[in-house]
């Protein structure tokens, strides 16, 4: 319980852009095997363009397994399985690996072919020849992970909207509890003052003061109630 109610704290607009930058990383991930493809032809721009788009995907991954700049990194069981899985032996051994592991592997090996189509010698022509073709292998088994990332973030999106929403519930519930006593005890209140003296007058202006803050508390829980309900 009190995991959940700690992962209820991560908002709907950080939870909107973890899921914008998971699912722009399939996309990074395609652009930087074409453009890697096109800078072994020698096309121009291509390298740079490649280079920096393996920049930007590392550097969203990394936001996203450590977290800054307000976001959480992997803040719940769900997500810590989508990246690093189980780590049994098992999974291990058949040759599936963990999507964190994948990624690194994804982006050494463009880093490294695109240092090679750089340096643009004979021997590295042809390392940078077998890396991209490595590349472009890795590339649809990485997509497939990517896209299952990116659906998890989407599965948690739903799960802690409805825990913010049983959570809100419970808090309307417990504000009506309290917003009923109060209403007893400044109506028992009026009650006692209206049988005493001087001192029940003092007391009356208590209970009627007790009353209104009563009356207030009520139309903000309603108020509330009719947000949430449209929201």
């Amino acid at each position: 319980m009190r995991a959940d109610a700690a992962q209820t704290d991560v908002s709907s607009e950080v939870l909107s852009s973890l899921i914008n930058i998971a699912g722009r990383q399939r996309m990074l991930s395609q652009r930087i095997v074409f453009k890697a493809m096109l800078a072994l032809r020698q096309s121009d721009g291509a390298l740079a363009i490649a280079r920096d788009t393996l920049r930007t995907f590392a550097d969203s991954h990394a936001a996203l397994v450590q977290g800054r700049d307000g976001l959480p990194g992997l803040f719940s069981p769900a997500l810590r399985e989508a990246f690093h899985g189980t780590g049994n032996d098992k999974d291990k051994g058949n040759g599936n690996g963990h999507a964190a592991k994948k990624i690194a592997d994804f982006i050494a090996l463009a880093s490294a072919a695109l240092d090679a189509i750089g340096r643009n010698s004979a021997r590295d022509s042809a390392r940078a020849e077998d890396a991209v073709q490595a590349l472009i292998a890795c590339a649809d088994p990485l997509l497939n992970d990517l896209h299952g990332i990116t659906a998890v973030y989407e599965q948690e999106s739903r799960r802690i909207a409805r825990l913010q929403k049983k959570e809100q519930q419970q808090l309307i519930e417990r504000i009506k509890s309290i917003a009923k006593e109060a209403h007893i005890v400044s109506f028992n209140g009026q009650i006692v003052a209206s049988r005493t003296n001087v001192t029940g007058r003092e007391f009356a202006v208590v209970a009627g003061v007790m009353t209104s803050i009563t009356k207030e508390l009520e139309s903000v829980v309603s108020a509330f109630v009719k947000k949430t309900a449209s929201a």
